[in-house]
């Protein structure tokens, strides 16, 4: 049932930053919409850090991360967990154009991986990679 709303909280989330993203919202009418965003919400036990292509990202909230202005293509992230409670988990994540991905960051086994909110699938860290 928590997994469950945890889900349904990320959907919402992810569905208000979309409608904030439109062209004309706020006043910058320049503003460019061209970007994408990848959103990350963890299970609100074990904060957690992001670094993306090896650099680390400013942490916001300790339970969740949005990773903005991003390009099509793959990105390579890192989780790292607060007092290196777990080891580091590395993920690939595939970013669409002009769009949105969301994630949960969901415990399997003695580790962590991503749970993809548009696939419903398991995204697992990368195996060559630790």
């Amino acid at each position: 049932m928590r997994k469950i709303l945890t889900m349904f909280i990320g959907s919402l989330f992810l569905a208000v930053i979309a409608g904030k993203a439109q062209p004309g919202y706020g006043n910058n009418v320049n503003e460019s919409t061209d970007f994408s965003y990848v959103y990350i919400q963890g299970d609100k036990i074990v904060p957690f850090y992001v670094k993306l292509e090896g650099k680390m990202l400013p942490r916001y909230g300790k339970d969740y991360c949005i990773i903005s202005e991003l390009g099509p293509g793959p990105i390579n992230i890192e989780i790292l967990f607060q007092l290196n409670e777990y080891p580091a988990q590395k993920f690939t994540i595939d970013v669409p154009e002009k769009g949105s991905r969301g994630f949960l960051l969901d415990k399997q086994g003695s580790g962590y991986a991503l749970y993809d909110l548009q696939s419903k699938k398991y995204l697992p860290p990368n195996k060559n990679e630790k």
